[in-house]
């Protein structure tokens, strides 16, 4: 195991302890003097050792910081004497321990061998999870200002055990940033349960909740565990909460408050550990106004809301995006190495994308199974788009089922009947964009307009 530490203090006596006591035990010391460099060198870090007051801000404050750009590491608090109130307030936001000065150099000992053999339980725990369900693509990727807003909102808010609500357009990512938040939780290690509330018809949603028992209902011969109980210990992620129906709403409000449901055809009351994080697309204000959902439950999803940007107002994303796509189509069909061209690259932060990061999902997924080259092309993403081809390609596409049919005919005059067809049409279409206008329509085609009138004339566009 990697036993990389990072202490973020600017005392020197502190550092030199801290260096003396562990680097004969094996442990690469790194050490910063601010939460600037601190920041910057918290990736793939395991333990930190972190600082309450430092030159240029609070080690809260960082430890908020740190929690969002490595959620994974465990952080120890170092605190001067007096200062215990701030330690504990450290530990309500996620700190795994603190340790006050002047060190007592065995409880640092001690102290850091439990933190690494607890991050070596985690993550054995974590292969063991992993290696029983089937895995599942939770990456988040962003660089825009809404996103980075929206990891740092996930940063603050996963460690906190509160109902959260998140709200966005279909296909912005609400499965990711719940699943997200859940990876950054204590119940990080539990179970990630997902439902959708528009995907079940509403007289079966309730027992795919709370389950059932045998007899419940015509057709439940057996004893089944709803999601909520397959969720116990972990998190229930409610896709489209707007679509849940307002008679189970009221049975959805009572379990949030009392974490207690009964199964349907059973009077037995059974408790469970359960996070529940809700999604929507629409404006649940606007849901309550109209009578289909409930106030009192809106208020309980309310507490916490994480709104998603949708993509077309985070343009910096919209290439890592497309590139993290590829290189997962590239990898899942088994394709030859590919990449955008310069127009391709161009089109793609060109484009408004209504369908958010799904629609960009499945659109380059198409474009790298049916390019043909290296270089996926503009045409290859967008066929239906006639700027995505040059005049040449879109000729060629369109003339080659003629030609093959006129190939076949004896004395076809294929030239001339082409170049005519084609000018015919051009002339058509230019005079119409220029209302008729004779003067302009022979400026747009850069000819003469008597030679534009001859042509009209010929073609009896006149």
């Amino acid at each position: 195991m990697n036993k990389k530490i990072l202490i973020i203090d600017d005392d020197d006596g502190v550092i030199w302890v801290v260096k003396k006591a562990l680097e004969p035990l094996g442990y690469d010391i790194e050490a910063k003097t601010n939460i600037k460099s601190g920041i910057k060198a918290v990736d793939k870090v395991k333990l930190i050792l972190l600082d309450l007051m430092l030159p240029d801000g609070s080690g809260l404050d960082a430890l908020k910081e740190i929690r969002v750009f490595n959620p994974d590491a465990l952080v120890v608090m170092v605190t001067a004497h007096g200062r215990m109130e701030s330690a504990i307030d450290a530990m309500k936001e996620g700190a795994y321990d603190y340790l006050e000065k002047p060190f007592d150099i065995e409880e640092l000992k001690i102290t850091v061998e439990r933190a690494f053999r607890d991050i070596a339980m985690r993550e054995e725990l974590l292969k063991l999870r992993q290696g029983k369900e089937e895995s599942m693509p939770f990456r988040i990727i962003g660089k825009s200002k809404g996103m980075i807003k929206v990891f740092k909102n996930i940063g603050r808010v996963a460690p906190k055990d509160v109902t959260v609500l998140i709200s966005g357009e279909s296909g912005t990512g609400k499965e990711l940033v719940a699943l997200a938040m859940h990876n950054n939780s204590r119940r990080k290690f539990g179970p990630f349960i997902a439902i959708n509330s528009a995907s079940i018809p509403k007289e079966l949603m309730e027992a795919e909740l709370f389950g059932w028992e045998r007899g419940a209902f015509t057709g439940a011969v057996g004893k089944t565990a709803g999601k909520i109980q397959a969720a116990d210990g972990g998190t229930l992620f409610f896709d489209e909460i707007s679509e849940l129906d307002i008679d189970l709403q009221a049975k959805l409000l009572r379990f949030l408050q009392e974490q207690e449901y009964s199964p349907l055809g059973s009077g037995k009351v059974i408790k469970a550990d359960v996070r529940i994080i809700g999604a929507t697309n629409k404006d649940l204000k606007e849901c309550v106004k109209n009578g289909l959902f409930r106030e009192d439950l809106y208020y309980r999803f309310n507490v916490i809301e994480i709104k998603l940007p949708p993509l077309r107002e985070r343009n910096d994303d919209v290439l890592p995006l497309a590139r993290h796509f590829l290189d997962e189509s590239v990898r899942t069909f088994e394709l030859p190495p590919k990449d955008f061209s310069k127009d391709a690259a161009k089109a793609l932060t060109g484009y408004n994308w209504p369908g958010n990061v799904r629609e960009l999902e499945n659109t380059v997924k198409r474009a790298s199974i049916l390019s043909k080259g290296s270089l996926i092309e503009r045409r290859d993403m967008f066929p239906n788009d006639y700027n995505s081809c040059s005049i040449k390609e879109f000729l060629e596409g369109k003339l080659n089922g003629f030609l093959d049919k006129m190939k076949k005919i004896e004395n076809s005059d294929l030239y001339e009947t082409v170049v005519s067809e084609v000018e015919k049409a051009l002339f058509s279409i230019v005079m119409k964009e220029t209302n008729g206008n004779q003067v302009r329509a022979a400026k747009v085609l850069g000819i003469n307009r008597n030679t534009l009138y001859k042509k009209l004339k010929e073609y009896r566009l006149i």
